[in-house]
């Protein structure tokens, strides 16, 4: 099934791809801490791109625009849109997909975990298993992901599907 980052993560309550079938969901050794300041997350995420699993195996790569916008891929192009929000617990990353179903705001804790960022559906277990991690993280936009592109809906995702250029030019701490 294809899915955004957000109706992936909702649907199933972000290394090197492809290269050992990584399906845990959560990080070997190291410790989970959330990462709940603002300004830290927008860091995190800003003008930097996720190449990312779920929890099911499937794989995505996603570019954060600096601008609020992002590019995502699961074997076609999504645009849409990102934020980091904020209440009394602390900040939250949310997405927004308009040719997606349904489009959002989806919104998620963040975690460090050893080497990887993970994410959990906002209002579930945060002490649960993550429904999707960071694999690598780039700065920019090496992938040239469109901003505004959406050439797919929802209808079934060729699992693994990311190009072997892509993959041959991955390793871990990138």
């Amino acid at each position: 099934m294809r899915h955004s980052f957000a109706v992936a993560l909702a649907t199933t309550t972000i290394v090197a791809l492809l290269v050992s079938p990584d399906t845990s969901a959560r990080a070997g050794d190291g410790a989970r801490v959330r990462v709940g300041d603002r300004g830290e997350l927008v860091r995190l995420f800003a003008d930097r791109t996720f190449y990312g699993r779920y929890s099911n195996g499937s794989n995505f790569i996603e570019y954060y625009a600096p601008d609020g916008r992002v590019g995502y891929w699961d074997g076609c192009p999504h645009m849409g849109q990102w934020r980091i929000d904020a209440m009394s617990d602390g900040a939250f990353a949310c997405f927004y997909y308009p040719t997606m179903a349904p489009p959002g705001p989806h919104c998620f804790d963040v975690f460090r975990a050893s080497d990887r960022l993970e994410f959990s559906l906002r209002g579930g277990d945060p002490s649960g298993p993550a429904q999707a991690w960071t694999r690598m993280v780039r700065p920019g936009n090496p992938e040239q992901m469109s901003l505004t592109d959406s050439g797919c809906q929802i209808s079934g995702l060729e699992r693994d599907a990311i190009p072997a250029a892509i993959i041959s030019g991955l390793s871990v701490g990138e």
